[in-house]
């Protein structure tokens, strides 16, 4: 019986903890953030040190996103989940997570 109440105490943590909590925010966001077009072609993920990975269909939109949008991204970005959530944006192409 203590074996069943930890697991549940842990998958209790897991769902509330405040990571989790900034993951959803961002991901229901993400349209909004990055705009309808932006985003129907990218993926947004919340990696370890406050960095947020944007996994890109198509290199030529990545470049886009890296020479012109950066910074812009990375502010609505802040102004989501908060500044000392997510300090580093890197966009990549691919599936990601």
């Amino acid at each position: 019986m203590d074996a069943i109440k930890t697991i549940m105490n842990s998958v209790i943590a897991e769902l509330s903890s405040p990571e989790k909590e900034i993951r959803k925010r961002l991901i229901q966001a993400w349209p909004k953030i990055a705009g309808a077009k932006i985003a129907s072609s990218t993926k947004p993920f919340l990696g370890k040190n406050k960095t947020l990975w944007v996994w890109v269909e198509h290199s030529a939109l990545a470049f886009e996103l890296n020479q012109r949008y950066r910074q812009a991204l990375l502010k609505r970005v802040q102004a989501v989940v908060g500044e000392q959530e997510v300090q580093t944006i890197n966009i990549r192409v691919g599936r990601g997570k």
